[in-house]
């Protein structure tokens, strides 16, 4: 239940920022809250390192970009342009989420086996 309650904490906060965000079209990537290599040796500092700075940075730079050229035609009120950039947005806007809920979910203190609700439907199952 704690669980739950952290994940849906977790997820508000992600959810405020992404609306801050978007409401000033300037998306960053997050913070994060440990080194590349903290997660090593189950995954390479190389491989977190191209992950944050060069996948999930691409959704962030073509999410901003996306959101000026929407502005653009919104400002010239472009109806077709702006329904045409919609699925950028969502495309971008989504990997830009996921990737940060990517993050926050992963950490050097993480593990171990599941407990409540997850483990006994886990257990059932296998």
């Amino acid at each position: 239940m704690l669980g739950r309650v952290a994940r849906n904490a977790n997820l508000a906060k992600s959810v405020r920022q992404f609306s801050a965000a978007a409401a000033s079209n300037s998306f960053k990537l997050p913070d994060l809250k440990y080194d590349f290599g903290a997660l090593e040796p189950s995954i390479s500092a190389t491989i977190m390192e191209i992950h944050y700075t060069k996948h999930h940075q691409t959704y962030v730079n073509n999410l901003n970009a996306t959101l000026e050229k929407y502005a653009d035609a919104e400002a010239k009120g472009d109806v077709a342009g702006m329904i045409a950039l919609q699925g950028a947005i969502k495309f971008n806007g989504g990997g830009h989420v996921n990737h940060t809920l990517f993050w926050e979910n992963l950490g050097p203190n993480g593990g171990g086996e599941p407990t409540g609700e997850i483990a006994d439907a886990i257990n059932k199952k296998w």
